[in-house]
């Protein structure tokens, strides 16, 4: 009867269900892993049970970790919209149309350095830290990568921009990759803060272009074969007026850049029309 008894009473304690604490009212990375060290200690934890909860805690750190990335981010946000970042360096374009032979300037754009003098001390105000890597692209180009990450929480997000290389104005293949390197830096820096750089002389009315949407309208320009009336239709200046065809296209405002583009690839589908017709 005796070790009956001793049996029924060790058959009851293996079968008593593990007690936790009280469901607190806050589900916080602290509580939660207050609850683990209580089920840890526990003889009779179940395995399933802390696994679920130490993937509990993992997500809830993550979810913290985000928010104060989004915190400290935001606040950077706020501080950057009221500083004025400029383009002050200028792209020179060697032209020689008869009336005019020599460099003129075809548009000017903001360094990194520009750009890295505003945004830097608001990091390191803020713990967080802008890095860069890249990688080459099929074709020949770079693939530069911009890390943010919030150095308290561990939390960081990527942002991606390619590009062919920049072999304009004679440059060597170092030279190429060190400019293509520069310029894709400066665009990954400005998207993922949302930075817009403006003219030195805008005065708030938008400014022109930038150096990626000339380059894009530049060669939409080659494959619809437009001329003079373009320009004209956008109210840029002329090729006589700028000195070249680089420096025109610098002129179209930047409000208008969306309908360069739509007018050049409009174009560009009219002429592969007429040519299917014709073949």
């Amino acid at each position: 009867m005796e070790n009956q008894t001793r049996r029924t009473r060790k058959t009851e304690q293996s079968e008593r269900p593990v007690e936790l604490l009280p469901a607190p009212a806050s589900d916080s990375p602290p509580t939660v892993l207050a609850l683990i060290e209580r089920v840890v200690l526990d003889p009779h934890a179940d395995v399933e049970k802390l696994d679920r909860m130490m993937a509990m805690y993992d997500r809830l750190k993550a979810k913290e970790a985000e928010l104060a990335f989004n915190r400290a981010k935001g606040r950077i946000l706020k501080k950057l919209a009221g500083i004025k970042i400029v383009k002050n360096r200028p792209v020179l374009s060697d032209i020689d149309n008869g009336k005019q032979r020599g460099a003129v300037e075809a548009f000017k754009y903001a360094p990194l350095e520009e750009i890295d003098k505003h945004l830097r001390p608001l990091l390191a105000e803020e713990q967080m830290d802008l890095s860069y890597s890249d990688e080459p692209c099929d074709g020949g180009g770079i693939l530069v990568r911009g890390r943010l990450k919030h150095l308290l929480s561990g939390h960081y997000e990527d942002s991606f921009m390619p590009a062919p290389l920049d072999t304009t104005g004679g440059k060597s293949n170092v030279q190429a990759v060190g400019s293509t390197n520069s310029f894709l830096r400066r665009y990954v820096a400005c998207n993922i803060f949302n930075i817009v750089v403006v003219g030195d002389d805008d005065d708030g009315t938008g400014g022109t272009i930038d150096e990626a949407q000339a380059k894009t309208i530049l060669e939409l320009i080659k494959k619809a074969k437009v001329g003079p009336k373009f320009l004209k239709y956008m109210r840029a200046q002329s090729v006589d007026e700028a000195g070249s065809l680089q420096a025109a296209v610098a002129t179209i405002a930047a409000r208008d850049y969306r309908k360069a583009v739509s007018t050049l690839e409009e174009q560009i589908a009219k002429a592969e029309a007429g040519h299917a017709h014709l073949s």
